[in-house]
């Protein structure tokens, strides 16, 4: 294999496709669960959603949230940089969560976090993408340009075919509905055809590598799993909007605590720590899952959970500071060196 092509791995062959690339196969694994519970007719159209939902959300998304918090809060010199962030910031998202549902607001509220959660999605992956083109020497100048190209077309064009084709509310779950903006079709189709092009582009200037002997097999595999993924939630299937936030995101949860247990490792040493915090990842999630699912199933109650899903918010605006390796080379060493 290493006379055709490059295959220099984050952590190991093993423990990347697992986590980093291979994970990719739970977005198949909660389709499957929530159209199974339907045909086997277990459940209903509504509870076969909050179910497949609460499996996501209390053993995968929370999980993943609360091991934010291993980098914020544990890691000493990461709170110093940033203390005001990580204590009074996450105490003014928490507030702000209330007052905006107090003025009426948080069905907006609810639309801005999808979107902001789909753009956070996408910064993961390229971060991903940009970690195995660095590993593997991969910076050539049209190598740059044409993998950036063909990923941010294809997901944003993804994403924006799905924007495409709202009309009217969208329901949540029961009698919680929102708007979410409708992007005009022509743009969809400006977007796709800019993606296909450029996707032509890729597999000539990939042939190109072959012949050399030169290809980034892990970047390949990754940016096939990452627009696989995106392309088969925005454009290929049509399921609730809990049901594909769940297949959008599961992929993304995993990619994250493969990464978080990799720089426990390096950063407070030892499998044993990364087992307890899994243990508190896990007992946080099915709590955090159990009350978000309450507050959907009883929409007086909703209230209970706005301290947990502002805390999500939390999370998307501080993993792009925590996570800035080109800042920290301490870092950046500890979680690349072999």
């Amino acid at each position: 294999m290493r006379r055709w092509a490059k295959t220099n791995w984050i952590v190991s062959p093993r423990y990347d496709l697992f986590f980093f690339i291979g994970s990719c196969a739970l977005t198949w694994v909660f389709l499957g669960l929530y159209h199974g519970l339907r045909s086997a007719g277990i459940l209903a159209r509504p509870e076969s959603v909050l179910v497949t939902y609460f499996v996501f959300t209390a053993l995968f998304d929370h999980p993943h949230i609360f091991q934010t918090f291993a980098r914020t809060h544990a890691d000493r010199q990461e709170h110093a940089r940033h203390r005001l962030t990580h204590t009074v910031g996450l105490a003014a998202f928490i507030l702000a969560g209330f007052v905006v549902a107090a003025l009426g607001y948080l069905r907006q509220l609810i639309v801005v976090a999808a979107i902001w959660g789909s753009w956070h999605i996408i910064r993961q992956h390229w971060g991903f993408l940009r970690a195995y083109k660095a590993v593997n020497g991969d910076s050539a100048r049209i190598d740059v340009l044409l993998d950036g190209a063909l990923f941010y077309s294809g997901m944003i064009g993804f994403l924006l075919y799905d924007y495409a084709s709202i009309t009217g509310e969208t329901p949540i779950y029961g009698s919680l509905r929102v708007t979410f903006p409708s992007i005009p079709p022509w743009i969809a189709d400006v977007a796709w055809y800019a993606f296909l092009v450029v996707l032509a582009l890729f597999v000539v200037r990939q042939l190109v590598l072959l012949r050399a002997r030169a290809l980034n097999l892990p970047k390949l595999l990754f940016l096939a799993a990452a627009l696989g993924t995106h392309g088969l939630v925005f454009r290929a299937t049509s399921t609730p909007f809990l049901v594909a936030e769940s297949l959008e995101t599961a992929y993304h949860n995993v990619q994250y605590q493969g990464w978080i247990m990799h720089y426990q490792r390096r950063r407070f040493g030892g499998t044993r720590v990364v087992l307890r915090w899994l243990a508190m990842a896990f007992a946080y999630g099915l709590v955090v899952g159990t009350i978000e699912v309450i507050g959907l199933a009883e929409e007086t109650l909703s209230w209970i959970f706005l301290p947990f899903f502002m805390i999500v918010l939390y999370h998307y605006y501080v993993d792009g500071k925590i996570w800035k390796l080109s800042k920290d080379p301490e870092l950046r060493q500890a979680m690349f060196a072999r």
